[in-house]
Parts: structure tokens; C-alpha cells; sequence
């Protein structure tokens, strides 16, 4: 299995503007946005990310967050993590 790493992923973002008011062209740093993530997979056409991952024969991935590729400007490896939890105390009983 690849290793999971959490990543920052640098991309431009649409945003829109509730209030009445004149308007003035965008300015490129009010679209260009970071989101913090588990990388879940790198593809021609997406990167996606996940909050939650629970290992095992078919895992499976919580909150994901599809991001246009077209729109990713960079993407940042920032930690590896381990593939299953890392308990402290590893006699401890997962109860309920």
C-alpha cells in the first residue's frame, strides 16, 4: 500500500460576494487558497483530499474534497503518517 501522506494543496478557489455594492475586478489573491488534507489520490484530472481514514481490506475515506487539478497551483508534502492508529499505550481495549 502507497503511504499516506497529509499534504497542503495550494489552488485557485471561486468565491462570490453577497452585499450590494460597485463592482471592482477581482484581485488574484482573493482566489488563491490552501486546503489541509490526507491525499487520497493525484490524478490528470483531480486531487483529493479526505479528513478521516480507516485501514483495512478495503479502506475507506471520510469528507472528501475533490479539487480540480486545472485549478491546483502546487501541492506541498508536509507529513507522512502511519497506514493504521498509533495508540500510546498499545494494552489499551478500544470500548465502547
Amino acid at each position: 500500500m502507497k503511504k499516506i501522506k497529509i499534504v497542503e494543496v495550494v489552488w485557485v478557489d471561486s468565491f462570490i460576494e453577497g452585499e450590494w455594492k460597485e463592482y471592482e475586478t477581482p484581485k488574484k489573491e482573493d482566489c488563491l487558497v490552501s486546503t489541509y488534507g490526507l491525499l487520497v489520490e493525484k490524478s490528470r484530472d483531480w486531487v483529493v483530499l479526505a479528513m478521516t481514514y480507516v485501514p483495512g481490506k478495503l479502506p475507506y475515506w471520510g469528507s472528501l474534497w475533490h479539487i480540480p487539478r486545472g485549478m491546483v497551483k502546487e501541492i506541498n508534502e508536509l507529513l507522512e503518517i502511519p497506514e493504521k492508529p498509533n495508540l500510546k499505550n498499545k494494552n489499551d481495549e478500544l470500548t465502547l
